[in-house]
């Protein structure tokens, strides 16, 4: 590899890694090889992609900057499902910033740009009506497609589910078992010993934290396909999909249900299997139960003189690997008066493993789902002084941007971006929710 291109590369990746954390996505490259490289980008959930985890891989050549990566999209279900105009069933990502479109000149690739510019382009294929991502039918937008595009987007968003969220999940959780679905089995195929399970806990934590929008997506999808009369039929093809580049699928909602459901429950009775294993290393007094027991010891003195004992934090029945942390709310806020239980779930194999926030205190918060589960980002992942901070921060923060990728309660979300009357009615939720709370 030429010094040019590992130097730029280096210093490209070096930049992507120590920036704050995107929520939409994330990347991880061979240490022995750095031309090798796996990114995984989250669909916004105002589109047919809606929450599902996208697998990329690239490849950079020896010449970068001068000529662009290679990129391959790797969840195309055994190489059979094309997931937009853009994105062929083979992998293929047609962008002419890749060079494999053609475009203008002011679309194409120069050595100004890099793997940021690269995953941001495939990010916009992700987009409300990949229909017109398809080259000739972008100046079609009127009426008379309306159907069609509402069609192409009802396909994908059915496989977005099956496909990039439940077959990845259930080849993580359940790959001993030989009743899954060929889906599962492509899902957990990997290229390279490299990367084995390098997104696994990326891709849990998140669907815990879009564990909602996924059931509202199948409740409404669900109803649209029963008006419809399509529940159980095969999918119709688009003009621009052929004979081993389509979306070959059928209507399956209510399996899709019975499988999300599935998945949440095993992932929960992971995340209580973490303390009672954890309970174990304590008894060995490994490393990881020492080194947590310190790190708590310090944050909760660090806590009690910085918060004025707002923010209590205390080991659950002395385990090192199951925190809680009690939020008193501050005088002048939207929290005022209320009490937040909250519990931090630590695996033994942290930081690999993320920690898990659990609210055991009911409320209606923007950054809390209706399952309990906390979104929010530390600054340093292996540090747990980070993650207590990044807490704080999410639950004392009054009026953040809209970010469509933090949405993890939809109800809760449209209210407070929405209309001012709206914004009211979700104070008033969230006051409520409190009150009941400390009765």
């Amino acid at each position: 590899m030429a010094d040019r291109c590992a130097l730029r590369l280096m210093g490209e990746l070096n930049k992507l890694q120590n920036e704050k954390e995107s929520p939409a996505m994330t990347l991880h490259y061979n240490e022995k090889d750095i031309t090798d490289i796996w990114a995984l980008l989250i669909g916004s959930p105002d589109t047919p992609y809606a929450y599902g985890f996208y697998k990329f891989a690239i490849k950079v050549p020896p010449e970068y900057p001068a000529k662009p990566p290679n990129v391959e999209l790797l969840t195309t279900n055994h190489g059979s499902t094309r997931f937009g105009p853009n994105l062929y069933a083979c992998g293929k990502v047609c962008l002419s910033i890749l060079g494999t479109w053609q475009g203008t000149s002011d679309e194409s690739w120069s050595p100004a740009q890099g793997l940021e510019s690269v995953l941001l382009s495939i990010q916009s294929l992700l987009s409300t009506d990949p229909y017109y991502n398809e080259p000739g039918f972008e100046k079609g937008r009127d009426s008379s497609h309306s159907e069609t595009v509402e069609d192409y987007n009802l396909k994908i968003i059915h496989e977005n589910l099956r496909l990039t969220v439940i077959a990845p999940l259930e080849a993580m959780l359940f790959n001993d078992q030989e009743t899954l679905p060929d889906e599962v089995e492509a899902a957990a195929e990997l290229i390279s010993p490299w990367h084995a399970g390098i997104f696994d806990d990326y891709i849990k934590q998140r669907f815990l934290w879009y564990l909602a929008g996924y059931k509202q997506t199948i409740n409404e999808q669900s109803a649209v396909i029963d008006q419809k009369k399509r529940n159980g039929a095969y999918f119709r093809l688009t003009r621009f999909e052929s004979q081993g580049n389509q979306m070959e699928g059928s209507w399956k909602y209510p399996d899709l249900r019975k499988r999300l459901d599935k998945i949440e429950n095993k992932l929960m009775q992971q995340i209580h299997e973490w303390p009672v294993e954890g309970r174990q290393l304590v008894i060995q007094d490994a490393g990881i139960a020492v080194s947590l027991r310190g790190q708590h010891g310090q944050i909760a003195a660090q806590l009690n003189q910085m918060t004025e004992s707002m923010v209590e934090l205390e080991l659950v029945k002395d385990n090192p690997f199951l925190w809680r942390l009690t939020y008193f709310g501050r005088p002048m806020t939207t929290l005022d008066g209320g009490v937040l239980r909250i519990k931090i779930y630590i695996s033994p194999r942290h930081p690999v493993e993320q920690p898990r926030v659990l609210l055991e205190t009911p409320i209606f918060h923007i950054n809390v789902s209706p399952t309990g589960a906390l979104i929010y980002f530390p600054a340093r992942a292996e540090e747990m002084s980070k993650h207590i901070q990044g807490i704080i921060n999410v639950l004392e923060e009054e009026s953040p941007a809209y970010n469509p990728i933090m949405v993890v309660n939809p109800e809760a979300a449209k209210l407070f971006w929405g209309t001012k009357e709206d914004r009211r009615l979700y104070n008033r939720k969230l006051r409520n929710s409190l009150t009941e709370a400390t009765e």
